[in-house]
């Protein structure tokens, strides 16, 4: 099954569901607009001076952001609801490129780098909501697939034409303004999503209401959902922090390889395989399962990763992260699909799935940054993509032994007794 699969599928489905088709391009042009600042970001910082592992601090304070979101979103916001989440959304993700476009201080990067957290958070929260409202239990991997897709190929197009606007290795204005425009496209899409949505059936209650609660009885919540969900959260961190090694070391890289103007290449082949992967996602884990395609696809890949420090090649090098992620990208929507599976068969314990979700998601980014930049500081960027593939290949065996192939949380009702 190739690329163009999944985009028939999508617009063959234009008629029967054009509410998951807006929400799909929605996401592609925010994660364009999210990729380019994103690319700009570690070289603005080197440019300022400053060492691979302050790159590596920068980005982790975002997570670390992120991270206190997850569990203060339903203080801001009394329902996570994902029309409110993205319209907040949209205004955070304008006033950091201003931000980030402006910075020439640690301070400042830092400032734009927990705006990024904040935004993410809602992305998080609002997309997984969306989901648990419109999108059936057996058709949720299949979906989460396709959005992955649809993410991978504005995180591929982002680095490329990031690359292409990167003149001499200098960030001038020119990545911000091109962002600017696809974060406008983004929230056009939007706009149609909300006009399509009402009077489209919900698969959970529409207005929610969620009952004040102590911090302690919070606290025992978060425990009880945690424990039951603990290994896809283990899963969930895993895949933020591969993801987090080559967002903030691929632009690295990939200025050092010899391929200008062609320089988004390197992680043009960490985004890539999801549009081939992307339509295929629902059928293996039909056939296999979604713990074993999960947990093996992370083992094959993180074997293949761990050669990439002992090639000199630039070709065999990008060939290289292209094949090790055609095997570890289907972690992320198969965990996203677990979490969205939990919430619809116990929609009471929604807001602490999206929590604890959110918190996991965001450890992976606050350790995976400050790893990778101390790693690529003591051996270098290169040989740190090596060290990632030996702790992928760790980290799958432990999940192939605590991870159940599903998860039954008790519904807070079904605890006390109503």
């Amino acid at each position: 099954m190739g690329p163009g699969t999944w985009v028939k599928r999508i617009y063959s489905a234009r008629s029967r569901n054009p509410l998951f088709l807006y929400f799909c391009m929605m996401f592609l042009f925010f994660m364009l607009f999210d990729g380019i600042v994103t690319y700009v970001v570690p070289l603005l910082v080197l440019e300022q001076g400053y060492s691979k592992t302050l790159v590596g601090i920068i980005f982790s304070s975002a997570a670390i952001s992120g991270a206190f979101y997850s569990f203060i979103l339903y203080k801001i916001f009394k329902n996570a609801y994902y029309r409110l989440l993205f319209t907040f959304m949209f205004l955070v993700s304008l006033i950091y490129c201003f931000v980030i476009w402006s910075a020439h201080a640690f301070i400042l990067f830092v400032i734009g780098m927990i705006m990024w957290g904040f935004f993410y958070s809602l992305l998080n929260f609002g997309t997984l909501d969306f989901y648990s409202r419109f999108i059936s239990e057996d058709e949720m991997s299949a979906k989460f697939g396709v959005l992955e897709a649809f993410r991978a190929f504005g995180c591929l197009l982002a680095p490329l034409v990031a690359g292409f606007l990167v003149v001499d290795k200098v960030v001038g204005w020119e990545p911000f303004v091109t962002a600017l425009v696809f974060l406008s496209i983004s929230a056009f899409f939007f706009l149609l999503l909300l006009r399509e949505a009402g009077g489209v059936r919900q698969l959970i209650p529409s207005v929610e209401s969620n009952s004040k609660k102590t911090f302690s009885e919070e606290i025992r919540l978060w425990k009880r959902v945690g424990s039951s969900l603990f290994p896809l959260l283990f899963l969930i961190a895993v895949s933020t922090l591969y993801d987090a090694f080559f967002m903030t070391l691929g632009p690295i890289v990939a200025e050092r390889l010899i391929f200008e103007p062609f320089d988004g290449l390197f992680l043009s082949a960490y985004f890539a395989p999801l549009l081939l992967m992307g339509a295929l996602i629902g059928r293996i884990t039909k056939v296999f399962g979604e713990k074993n395609t999960a947990v093996i696809g992370l083992f094959i890949g993180s074997v293949i990763l761990a050669t990439i420090s002992f090639i000199n090649n630039p070709f065999i090098i990008i060939l290289v992260v292209f094949i090790s992620t055609c095997f570890t990208c289907m972690m992320t929507p198969i965990a996203n699909s677990m979490s969205a599976h939990s919430i619809q068969a116990t929609p009471d314990t929604k807001k602490e799935v999206l929590e604890l979700k959110d918190f996991f998601f965001n450890i992976g980014y606050i350790i995976g940054p400050i790893a990778a930049g101390i790693i690529a500081d003591t051996v270098g960027a290169m040989q740190a993509f090596s060290v990632l593939g030996v702790l992928g290949m760790l980290f799958a065996i432990i999940l192939f032994f605590i991870m159940p192939e599903k998860y039954e949380i008790t519904s807070v009702s079904q605890e006390t007794g109503n």
